[in-house]
């Protein structure tokens, strides 16, 4: 997974998900996974010892003031670390 500073209107700073890494070290734009999923693929994040969590769509960010789109997500389950935005930067 990638993410990038970024600062709202306010310019408060957060950071934000631009894309993610595959396991061959293939790098894939937000836009780049959407397409995919709009396409019927499904994306999932891999972690040691875990379930997988799959990657959807969110309209965009939910920060105040902020707009990125699209945005990615993962569904909620009973563990954070296979969440999208816990797992390393690559």
């Amino acid at each position: 997974m990638r993410k990038q500073t970024v600062a709202n209107k306010d310019g408060i700073s957060h950071e934000h998900i631009v894309g993610v890494v595959t396991n061959l070290g293939r790098f894939y734009t937000n836009k780049e996974v959407v397409d995919s999923i709009n396409a019927g693929h499904d994306w999932y994040t891999e972690v040691d010892k875990e379930p997988r969590a799959k990657i959807k769509k969110a309209g965009s960010c939910s920060r105040s003031g902020c707009l990125h789109s699209p945005y990615l997500t993962t569904n909620p389950d009973h563990t954070t670390r296979n969440n999208l935005e816990n797992l390393p930067r690559g």
